[in-house]
């Protein structure tokens, strides 16, 4: 049998390949899981926001392989997360608004780094109050934040040009917000000449207005209050002596 020598050309896509078959077995960041994004019924989690993606590929010699975590979160979601991971930072969107967000979480091959990532938005979609994609600094000693950031109409976009994440960089919380709730659309990270194709699917604004349901606990709590109103109610109109 004619054996053949794996040459270094073929020794990135083999990297990528593994750390591609590794990472569906990591553990999803807080983003990926916070109990706080949106939840209303449509989402992938029992109905909730939130996931995380794996992304690999090879292209001219170029390499990538990523994680990427993301979440829609319904009006005070955003600043609720925020405060749970002690991030001094404030929730940009507005009253009714929905707040998506994505982060780069880990980086295991990058050549030569990744220096863009998109988010698909259909054009007729609206935005919101933030009409280009802004980032939040997490304050992690890996993050790396875009140097800047457009309304592509078709896509959101952050650009990490001279900040370009390698090896066990992260990058800031991408944020853009919009009125409208969420579907999915493709998610696009780029290290050179290396994208996956086809991407994978994130949370997008799609063009209906979100319907928010409300957590199992809150319905509790909210039930308790009204029978305790209720009974105080009765009880004060029998010390009246009214039925």
């Amino acid at each position: 049998m004619r054996r053949f020598p794996i040459g270094q050309a073929w020794q990135p896509a083999l990297t990528v390949l593994c750390t591609l078959f590794l990472a569906q077995y990591t553990l999803a960041g807080p983003l990926a899981t916070t109990n706080f994004a949106l939840n209303d019924g449509f989402g992938p989690d029992a109905g909730r926001w939130h996931g995380t993606v794996a992304v690999a590929a090879v292209g001219s010699g170029d390499v990538l392989a990523a994680e990427i975590d993301w979440a829609a979160f319904g009006p005070g979601g955003f600043q609720q997360y925020l405060n749970s991971q002690s991030i001094a930072q404030l929730d940009p969107s507005g009253p009714n608004e929905i707040a998506y967000v994505y982060q780069i979480a880990s980086v295991s091959a990058a050549s030569p780094g990744i220096e863009t990532l998109t988010v698909g938005v259909d054009g007729a979609d609206g935005r919101g109050v933030v009409s280009a994609p802004a980032y939040i600094p997490t304050g992690a000693a890996s993050e790396q934040s875009p140097a800047s950031g457009g309304d592509n109409i078709t896509s959101m976009a952050w650009f990490f040009n001279g900040a370009e994440l390698l090896v066990g960089d992260t990058s800031s919380l991408l944020v853009f917000t919009s009125p409208f709730a969420p579907e999915f659309d493709f998610i696009q990270v780029n290290s050179g000449l290396a994208s996956q194709f086809p991407p994978p699917l994130v949370a997008s604004p799609s063009d209906r207005l979100p319907r928010i349901v409300p957590e199992p606990v809150s319905s509790v709590l909210a039930l308790s209050a009204y029978l305790a109103l209720r009974g105080v109610r009765r009880t004060r109109r029998r010390a009246l002596g009214r039925p």
